[in-house]
């Protein structure tokens, strides 16, 4: 399982530790996105269409850094690109603080998502590229990720009791500062990409069949995981069954569902972390393709039960599933496709740009449809692309991989 850290010098693991570090701050940008969203609503008046759109916002920003940050590196260098533009997320989550108005809210949303979405570009291309797109690697990756994304709902629920909402968001902004001094403390092998390489910035990978399929996949993935992490607290809050499963009224109730809701988005990151570490340990046994088809099929079957789900322990157990389910499936994605990161700097900005995509349109369908079916009709429309995941997870599967030009 560690072998990849075995093969690897000492500069190499200190570059490795910075990309985990750095994912593990943007496990906190993505979960608080979903977790300070009830009080952003209720702070600036903002409806559940407008509050989708902000979650797209946010996707918009990460699709337009998987386009740009493979390009922005040929003129900054990897250093200075990397600080510039992961330090967006936290001048976004800053903005919110102070600005109320809808057009500032929408500017902070795409701030957070392109400062994310080029640390992702940036960790996932760099961690492919010194452990050979080890499997084992990635997750570990994605397994920090995972931690930074439990921690924060419940530093933000103590924060937030404690002292205020603000004060959760400020508690991501100091981790991001740290991240942000040790990316200016890396030792790159490489710090200016040859413009002059025409592998750097082509995009004829987009050619190929089996880098479409993961494209595909990723599409289907984020659609699924940016709609449930930034609509699951308030789903949980708004589910009528549930909140009277709970037997109490006025504060008590509203303490309990918040509480509760929190919990639940802290519990799927949770299980994401273990089924990440899990994936890690079975990558060397299974088959990466078959371990992802696999997922498809659990994450349908636990969405479809925490939709339908009334009481308190299935709730609880749907999410559990659907987060054990979830664990590997992106990791393993970006691991699947190293032979073309590897090759074409440009492939993993461009499978993070077209999977953005999804994560831009599903979060406001959600919103829009909750208006007015309910939440219940929302979040459905989330099952359409859970289902089109398992066409793809299986296409990868009994569809033999065809090399990179």
């Amino acid at each position: 399982m560690f072998r990849f850290w075995k093969e690897m010098d000492k500069s190499r693991r200190s570059l490795l530790l910075i990309c985990y570090f750095a994912f593990f701050c943007n496990g906190s940008v993505a979960l608080i996105m979903g977790s300070v969203m009830p009080d952003l609503k209720a702070a600036y008046s903002l409806n559940d269409t407008l509050s989708g759109l902000f979650i797209s916002a946010h996707s918009i920003g990460n699709m337009a850094a998987g386009f740009l940050s493979g390009l922005v590196p040929l003129y900054l260098g990897e250093r200075r690109s990397i600080i510039l533009l992961s330090g967006l997320a936290f001048l976004g989550l800053l903005m919110m603080l102070f600005f109320g108005d809808p057009v500032w809210l929408f500017i902070a949303f795409v701030l957070t998502g392109f400062g994310r979405g080029s640390v992702t570009s940036f960790n996932n291309r760099t961690v492919n590229r010194i452990t050979d797109g080890s499997p084992a690697a990635s997750n570990l990756l994605h397994g920090a990720f995972a931690i930074g994304a439990i921690l924060t709902p419940v530093v933000f629920l103590f924060l937030s009791n404690a002292i205020s909402w603000q004060a959760g968001v400020l508690a991501v902004v100091v981790c991001g500062s740290i991240s942000l001094i040790n990316f200016s403390r890396m030792k790159l092998e490489k710090e200016y990409p040859d413009r002059k390489d025409k592998t750097n910035s082509t995009l004829r990978f987009l050619k190929n069949p089996s880098f479409l399929i993961l494209a595909g996949m990723m599409f289907c993935y984020l659609c699924s995981e940016y709609s449930i992490n930034g609509w699951l607290v308030t789903y949980i809050q708004n589910k009528r069954e549930l909140v009277s499963a709970f037997g109490l009224d006025g504060e008590e109730l509203t303490a309990a569902i918040r509480s509760y809701s929190q919990t639940m988005a802290t519990l799927l990151w949770a299980i994401m972390l273990v089924g990440r570490l899990g994936c890690a340990w079975l990558s060397s046994r299974i088959h990466q393709k078959k371990l992802m088809l696999a997922s498809s099929v659990g994450i349908a079957a636990f969405f479809i039960m925490m939709l339908n789900a009334s009481s308190i322990p299935a709730v609880t157990l749907s999410v559990a599933g659907l987060g054990l389910c979830m664990a590997g499936v992106c990791p393993m994605i970006y691991s699947d496709a190293a032979i073309f990161t590897n090759a074409y700097p440009m492939a993993t900005s461009c499978l993070l740009g077209i999977g953005s995509v999804g994560a831009i349109l599903m979060p406001v369908i959600v919103g829009s449809l909750a208006d007015s079916l309910g939440f219940g009709g929302g979040m459905s429309a989330i099952l359409v692309t859970v289902i089109l995941l398992f066409v793809f997870a299986l296409l990868n599967t009994v569809i033999r991989t065809r090399q990179p030009d």
